[in-house]
């Protein structure tokens, strides 16, 4: 802890006493061209007037003139079937000019120059954050199933449990579970239940994902230990329909429907909706997925079967209505989301456990208000202002006389409902989550290269639930009502100098939480009661983040901090079926660095982008889910000491606007640092690598752009990818005999894809196959994912 803190010190005595230094006295001109499409031109011609100096455009649309006199100059832009133009500009002393120029296809000339802004996604990507950021303007018309999408990203490990609907969980860089904290447009979505999840969303109602690993900014406001994933929709001011069908195997429908209409006096209607459904009856096989004939002998050579309750229907309407960009806001919206879900439950932890009539159902309504205008009150104030509140209730149905094998026939066996093993109980359990939430974003301006920023988010959380059949004991907790209530609040300054080079961010955040929780044990004596505990904690962090812009286009970034995060209302509070609660858990903490060197190289017609990341965990009383007992029930609990080290490298390479090629890998080393129990006696897992938990992956990607290479009217493009994870331990590795341990094994799948859009750009066609060689392949043990899958996506765009 002394060493963090005085580490720290030194570094914000460097950053206060060079602050104001400017000694970049380099003069130059950088411009981009794009077409009228607003999409980078490549190789266009720039000129100096006069002079025989010419440089063309890159991959990116970008072009630099170095080492230049101040003084006036004119440029002529120049590229086949567009207009050329002829622009003056001004250059002054020790300054970076930058300028953007549209080129048009048609006889409209442009005279003028408008002052060059970075997009969104790359002023994003420069924060001095380890941070990427997938456009996702160009995956639009895919199939891309975003879980998928964001496991192929580096550093970052998706696990499923089954095909669609099923249960996942996010890894950054080691950390996982309510780690990893997801948001869309800045808004938490821990409590918008699992109708109105991340995998649920099509990828063209999208309009970029950021993905910040290990250090989250103060803005997004969230107890996020391991990192954070925000989902933005799209913000475009042009009116627009967006309606896309997707049809796959195992009978797969989706449905997106995104648009935005606003009036000119501002008056704004918008809409994010979508539905899904799969009858998930994909082929299973191997250990566990057995059926046994009439003499009770298991039928040999690991026949496959379908699954048979595995069926998954969801939708979610999002509507928004009220102003934008007015005078006196940019936003001010009311909303209404509702979803709905319907499934079945067809396997417990491993497939040895199939289940033919468990249900669950969820519904979920929330209203919602937001507001946000830059230059509120002063010019230099800019506000973000949301509130909601939500009601979601889920229904677990377990009522089966029998039990069910693998080929969907009741076995003759008499049960007493199928979930909780020898403690089974028939069950009709519902429960319902009243979710108050409240955000505000405060960024100050206090010159053109400082800024501060505050952020407050409080969210609380009531359950009741109820059970009208259920006998069991272990299910009474969960008929009480029960309650969490979470405040976050976040400070942070940055500052940059030498010219915008140097950019430096110091915050602090402070979290406590207060829960109400019911707990059935024994206090006293033999007998077991009700126990009503009463939970409250608060603790403090602060972090650093830097960025340094170096000549010859290489960028560091070192970020840290001293992070924390709450238990979460289901960890704490339980599912009311095979999850108990745990009200005893204690906050993580966790001390995370990261330092990436990052390297651009362009030229006229190539472009590569290479970056290498380092990274750092330290991590106590980390919570995850416990080992499940005999009955099928486990409960999370905190473990002592985790430290993690790793690697990460990512090449980005583009030729021209017809190729395109994407690789990364990730390593990380997890391990268990907990030298003794807490009862003294000698951890025997001490130094292991942490169980059912990846530690090598990679991934890479080849994109071709038909059109760009043969000059073709309509848009042709091809993909193929593949997915790399290696072999690792489901238990720790240092417990049973060799030839007894689990493992998940490696795996080695392949995706491939062909899209073809034509009406200028409103329509297309898109066929994806995934899993391409119909590999078995696991994510979490002996719990098979689908195999080969077909689909193909429609989709009509009108703007």
């Amino acid at each position: 802890m002394q060493f963090k803190r005085f580490f720290l010190t030194i570094l914000f005595a460097v950053v206060y006493s060079t602050v104001y230094a400017q000694n970049d006295s380099n003069t130059s001109l950088t411009g981009y061209v794009l077409g009228d499409d607003s999409q980078p031109l490549v190789g266009a011609a720039i000129q100096l007037q006069k002079t025989a100096t010419i440089v063309h455009s890159n991959h990116s649309g970008k072009f630099v003139f170095e080492n230049m006199a101040p003084g006036k100059y004119g440029l002529i832009v120049s590229m086949n079937e567009y207009q050329s133009q002829e622009i003056a500009v001004v250059v002054k002393k020790n300054l970076k000019e930058k300028i953007v120029v549209t080129l048009s296809s048609n006889s409209v000339a442009l005279n003028s120059v408008d002052l060059f802004t970075k997009t969104v996604e790359t002023k994003v990507r420069e924060q001095p954050f380890a941070v990427s950021v997938i456009n996702t303007k160009k995956l639009a018309e895919r199939d891309v199933d975003l879980n998928r999408l964001m496991d192929g990203t580096s550093g970052i490990r998706v696990q499923e449990t089954g095909g669609m609907g099923s249960e996942f969980n996010y890894s950054i860089n080691g950390l996982s579970g309510k780690a990893v904290k997801i948001f869309i447009d800045g808004i938490p979505m821990e409590s918008f239940g699992s109708s109105f999840s991340i995998n649920n969303f099509a990828i063209n109602t999208i309009d970029r994902i950021e993905v910040y690993k290990g250090v989250t900014p103060v803005a997004l406001g969230a107890d996020a230990l391991g990192g954070s994933i925000n989902l933005v929709s799209r913000t475009r001011l042009k009116n627009y329909l967006d309606l896309s069908q997707t049809i796959g195997t195992f009978n797969t429908y989706r449905t997106a429907l995104s648009g935005k209409w606003r009036a000119k006096s501002g008056f704004t209607v918008q809409t994010n909706s979508f539905y899904n459904y799969s009858d998930n009856n994909y082929q299973v096989w191997g250990p566990t997925v057995e059926v046994a004939e009439a003499d009770g002998r298991v039928v040999p050579g690991y026949p496959r079967f379908r699954r048979f309750n595995d069926d998954y229907k969801s939708y979610t309407i999002k509507t928004d209505v009220g102003f934008t960009n007015v005078k006196w806001a940019d936003v001010f919206l009311f909303g209404l989301t509702l979803s709905d879900q319907d499934r079945g439950i067809q396997t417990g932890r491993t497939m040895a456990y199939v289940y033919g009539d468990v249900r669950y159902k969820e519904k979920f309504v929330m209203p919602s208000v937001r507001y946000s205008k830059k230059g509120f009150l002063f010019s230099n104030l800019n506000v973000d202002l949301y509130a909601s509140i939500n009601k979601l209730r889920g229904t677990t149905t377990d009522t089966s006389s029998y039990k069910y094998n693998w080929r969907g026939e009741p076995t003759g066996t008499v049960a007493n409902g199928e979930l909780g093993g020898h403690k089974a109980s028939k069950s009709i359990y519902s429960f319902q989550d009243n979710t108050r939430l409240a955000r505000v974003n405060f960024a100050y301006q206090i010159k053109s290269n400082q800024q501060v920023n505050f952020n407050y988010v409080f969210s609380g959380i009531s359950r009741k639930g109820s059970d009208a059949i259920a006998t069991a004991e272990w299910t009474i907790p969960f008929r009480n009502p029960q309650d969490l209530n979470k405040h976050i609040a976040g400070l942070s300054y940055e500052i940059t100098s030498f010219n915008d080079r140097w950019s430096n961010v110091f915050f602090a955040k402070y979290f406590a939480y207060n829960a109400n929780t019911v707990d059935y044990d024994y206090k006293n004596g033999a007998s077991q009661e009700l126990i009503y505990l009463n939970t409250k904690d608060n603790v403090s962090t602060f972090g650093y983040a830097s960025k340094l812009l170096l000549p010859n286009e290489y960028t560091v970034k070192v970020s840290v901090e001293n992070a924390a995060r709450l238990p979460e209302a289901a960890e704490l509070l339980g599912n009311g079926n095979t999850i108990l609660n745990a009200p005893d858990l204690q906050p993580e903490r966790s001390f995370n660095a990261n330092a990436s060197l990052q390297k651009t190289i362009d030229s006229d017609t190539q472009h590569l982008n290479l970056g290498f990341n380092l990274f750092f965990r330290n991590t106590k009383n980390l919570i995850w889910l416990a080992e499940g007992d005999l009955f099928g029930t486990a409960r999370y609990e905190n473990l002592g000491k985790i430290q993690t080290l790793g690697v990460e490298f990512e090449a980005n390479y583009a030729r021209q606007q017809w190729f395109e090629l994407a690789f990364n890998f990730t390593y990380q080393d997890i391990r268990n640092m907990q030298r003794f129990e807490t009862n003294g006696a000698r951890n025997y897992v001490y130094q292991d690598r942490l169980r059912n938990t990846p530690y090598l992956m990679g991934n890479a990607e080849v994109r071709l752009f038909l059109d760009h290479l043969f000059q073709m009217k309509h848009k042709i493009s091809f993909f193929a990818s593949t997915h790399y994870v290696h072999q690792y331990y489901l238990g720790w590795p240092s417990l049973g005999a060799p030839p007894d341990k689990l493992y998940v094994p490696t795996q080695f799948v392949q995706d491939a894809g062909l899209g073809y859009t034509f009406g200028e750009g409103r329509y297309s066609l898109n066929a994806v196959c995934r899993n391409l060689f119909d590999k078995q392949v696991y994510d979490n043990y002996l719990l098979q994912k689908p195999g080969r899958f077909f689909s193909l996506k429609l989709r009509y765009l009108l703007q």
